[in-house]
């Protein structure tokens, strides 16, 4: 079975400090600041200008005509479990909003050689 029942774990361990002109305010629990990841639209985005800036891939630009069309799949080169297909989604949708993606997989599938 591939879920089992185990004892509870301590995951975060607070004690109560006694302090002379502590506040409400002062003694309440603060979210960590965000993490660079966590923004990750602006991730996409620096990943993208660093290959080629607002010009994009100037390559492809030069070889590929404007209008053509093709169809693209994934490969799996191991055996191993989908990740990542809405961060896919983002990506592609950064690069080009009219592409249209269809997936016959999900998040947690297995997938095979």
């Amino acid at each position: 079975h591939p879920y089992a029942i185990t004892a509870p774990k301590l995951v975060v361990k607070m004690s109560a400090i006694a302090t002379r002109n502590a506040t409400v305010e002062s003694l309440a629990v603060k979210a960590p600041p965000a993490h660079p990841t966590y923004d990750l639209k602006g991730v996409i985005q620096l990943a993208l200008s660093e290959d080629a800036g607002d010009l994009g891939d100037v390559t492809c630009k030069a070889t590929i005509p404007v209008d053509m069309e093709s169809e693209a799949h994934f490969l799996a080169k191991e055996d191993g479990i989908v990740a990542g297909i809405a961060l896919a989604e983002m990506i592609f949708t950064e690069v080009d909003p009219s592409l249209k993606v269809e997936w016959s997989i999900k998040d947690g599938d297995k997938v095979h050689k």
